[in-house]
């Protein structure tokens, strides 16, 4: 016991590696947290097994590891949606209006690009697409569905260019 005394007295006095280790972790704590012994440690591991074998009979299933990691993905979903109403409710009434709600849009999410529609309507390739343009390509859709160039697209022409089901 003496030994123990002397050597962490020395460690201490000359800057040990050791000491400096712990005292740079605890720095790097959360606040608030305090140490925990190897029993604590182990009494609440035992606790969070018997809160995770759903049966009782001591012993960890899949279905019960599954169980308990769906519960937990749904509070945290929970969670999050909660932050998230509360962000949109600017007034804090505890509903969206139709404006709050509409802040859920994200227009960036949805891929925008022009090219292709450029590439189908724009026959001289000057990077517009006129009037001209737009109704010789859509006029051309007209005519390839319209199988018996009455001037009249039907139902079952439609069926059959896969635009409807009849």
């Amino acid at each position: 016991m003496r030994k123990i005394v002397i050597l962490a007295g020395l460690m201490a006095a000359t800057g040990s590696p050791v000491l400096a280790q712990q005292n740079e972790a605890a720095a790097d704590a959360p606040p608030g947290a305090q140490p925990i012994t190897r029993q604590q440690f182990i009494a609440e591991m035992d606790a969070e097994f018997v809160r995770l074998d759903g049966n009782g009979d001591g012993v960890l299933t899949e279905a019960e590891i599954a169980a308990s990691q769906r519960a937990a993905a749904e509070r945290e979903a929970l969670r999050q949606n909660q932050a998230v109403f509360a962000s949109l409710d600017s007034d804090g009434n505890g509903s969206l209006s139709p404006q709050e709600f509409a802040r859920l849009a994200n227009p960036d999410a949805v891929p925008i690009a022009a090219s292709p529609i450029l590439a189908r309507f724009d026959r001289d390739g000057d990077n517009v697409v006129t009037l001209l343009e737009y109704r010789i390509a859509t006029q051309g859709n007209f005519d390839a569905i319209d199988a018996d160039r009455d001037g009249v697209v039907s139902p079952g022409e439609m069926a059959t260019a896969g635009i409807v089901s009849n």
